[in-house]
């Protein structure tokens, strides 16, 4: 299953989720619509709409807003739409999982500055006195 078919079933479960029926989240709203009551109706529906993905994202499932923007309004996010396959890819994050490239770092290492931890043996001769 490809993350697009995954994200996919995400947006549409956070669609169907009855948040008229979470008294908890009806309890933070209230609180956040509290403390915006001189906005437009406009952007009190924006407001919460992203406390939905807020709660909806703690409590049932993480998911990014953006690409269920881009989904809601049929657009393909802009990470799927470049298909340049000259550019490397970039590490992505996709449901708090990391992707990491199947290729080297080619970039030149650095140098260790630490000094190198010492051995048993020598931890015993430092803290030896001497008795000479």
């Amino acid at each position: 299953m490809t993350s697009a078919n995954i994200n996919q079933q995400i947006f549409v479960k956070f669609e169907r989720y009855d948040f008229d029926k979470d008294e908890d989240f009806q309890a933070g709203l209230q609180s956040v619509l509290t403390s915006h009551q001189n906005k437009s109706q406009e952007e009190l529906d924006k407001l919460k709409e992203k406390a939905k993905w807020f709660y909806f994202s703690k409590v049932v499932q993480k998911f990014d807003y953006t690409e269920y923007l881009a989904w809601k309004s049929n657009e393909p996010p802009a990470s799927e739409s470049s298909d340049n396959q000259d550019t490397p890819r970039q590490d992505v994050t996709t449901n708090g999982i990391k992707e990491i490239p199947d290729e080297i770092n080619h970039g030149t290492p650095s140098t260790s500055t630490t000094k190198p931890r010492p051995k048993p043996w020598e931890k015993r001769k430092e803290n030896i006195p001497e008795t000479i």
